[in-house]
């Protein structure tokens, strides 16, 4: 019960300064949005999807953008306190060890998850239509968490080991560019040979065809199960290699 109240004392002290930093709120909302408008109205009549109108195609891939701009800010936050020196001074104090790293997860799930929302309320506004039934938007909810908690530890976890700003934010680049070459924007089948074998191979195109099935219904070509042991993956990748890095001593200054 001490270990919770210390974590979420923390959150809190993480949804604060979240709440505080206007720059921070407009770029992870404002980005996802301009995208959203840019690829629906602008890119969006030169796409073809077949049967599927192009924003239920590229909404999914959005949602997935929020919660990875909302991350980059989870990294820095992160190695701003290890650079600050406020993981050595915890501690120092009477509380349970990983509460910081659990702090900033759980500020960076409940923040993504209120952006993710809001831009999906955005996209319903302009047009997408999901048409899933009860599973499919349990199926829907509960991948999003997932990959809030996954992509969240994973960022914890680049802010942990980096030395610099700049390396905590490389995760951004990182996650983006599965996400641009994936099934998110365009069809896999339209790109050159070794880079469609790569986008079907990689754990984005199957999180966003997971979700993007659910949310039309469509039949499941095993997508779900894909996408669910690539996030268990990164989620117990990005655990283990952050409390890796809290266990170590402190760097003599």
């Amino acid at each position: 019960m001490n270990a919770i109240a210390d974590t979420w004392t923390l959150a809190v002290r993480t949804l604060k300064h979240n709440i505080r930093s206007v720059d921070t709120i407009m770029t992870v909302l404002a980005m996802p949005l301009m995208l959203l408008l840019a690829f629906v109205f602008v890119l969006g009549g030169a796409m073809d999807t077949g049967p599927i109108r192009y924003v239920d195609f590229v909404v999914p891939v959005v949602l997935l953008y929020v919660i990875t701009t909302g991350v980059a800010y989870t990294s820095f936050r992160v190695n701003e306190d290890v650079r600050s020196g406020m993981f050595t001074r915890l501690r120092t104090m009477p509380i349970a060890r990983g509460a910081l790293l659990g702090g900033h997860t759980a500020a960076s799930v409940i923040v993504n998850a209120v952006s993710v929302a809001l831009i999906g309320l955005f996209a319903l506004l302009i047009g997408y239509r999901p048409v899933a039934g009860p599973a499919g938007w349990a199926l829907t909810a509960g991948l999003l968490l997932l990959a809030l908690v996954a992509f969240s530890l994973a960022g914890v976890a680049f802010g942990m080991v980096a030395k610099t700003v700049e390396g905590a934010g490389m995760i951004v680049y990182i996650m983006m560019g599965l996400l641009f070459v994936s099934s998110g924007f365009a069809p896999t089948h339209t790109m050159p040979i070794p880079l469609r074998v790569f986008a079907e191979h990689q754990p984005m195109t199957a999180i966003v065809n997971a979700i993007r099935d659910a949310q039309l219904a469509l039949p499941d070509d095993g997508s779900a199960l894909a996408a669910t042991i690539w996030l268990a993956a990164i989620a117990a990748a990005g655990a283990v290699a952050a409390l890796i890095a809290n266990a170590r001593p402190p760097a003599r200054s």
